[in-house]
């Protein structure tokens, strides 16, 4: 029997094939990441008077001078907590938080909240790999609704915690 010669070639392609698929499917597990592969700082919202969770419903929350001003969390989520995320290539970050609940849904109404920060790259582990650690340096923000902010921890890792906390001046009459 003659073997062309693609017929020889044939079964050491398959072969080579499938020992390259086992090696690719292998060393691209990522099973043995079970961290956050990201650094985004998580916002609490808290009543000054209890020091108690609230909840907000109409809130629209957005980076200003972001890519097309990315919205956060759209009015009529109710949210008690939002991330903020930071930019590695840039150096400070503003969000606002604007109330569009009846009587408060006024532009000059509207809080904004602003950080500096450092960034620096971090190689978690070979699963996981790099992300980018924060270190806020300086904040500011506007008192029309919020009562104030405080900073939990300045550095912002891949942990998934509360490192800021806002505090919106409530009514508890209602």
């Amino acid at each position: 029997m003659n073997l062309s010669p693609t017929s020889k070639l044939l079964p050491a392609c398959i072969a080579s094939l499938t020992v390259a698929m086992v090696i690719a499917l292998s060393s691209c597990n990522t099973s043995g990441c079970t961290e956050n592969r990201n650094a985004v700082p998580l916002a609490a919202f808290l009543n000054p008077a209890t020091d108690s969770s609230i909840t907000l419903d109409s809130l629209s929350i957005y980076g200003i001078g972001q890519p097309a001003d990315s919205i956060l969390s759209p009015a009529g989520s109710s949210v008690s907590q939002v991330y903020l995320p930071m930019r590695p290539t840039n150096s400070s970050v503003r969000w606002c938080i604007a109330y569009k609940w009846k009587e408060l849904d006024h532009p000059e109404l509207n809080d904004t909240i602003a950080f500096a920060y450092t960034s620096t790259p971090v190689f978690a582990s070979e699963e996981c790999g790099a992300y980018y650690r924060y270190l806020i340096t300086e904040m500011n923000y506007t008192g029309h609704l919020i009562d104030r902010v405080e900073i939990v921890d300045s550095l912002i890792t891949n942990v998934d915690k509360v490192y800021l906390n806002i505090y919106f001046k409530v009514d508890d009459k209602e």
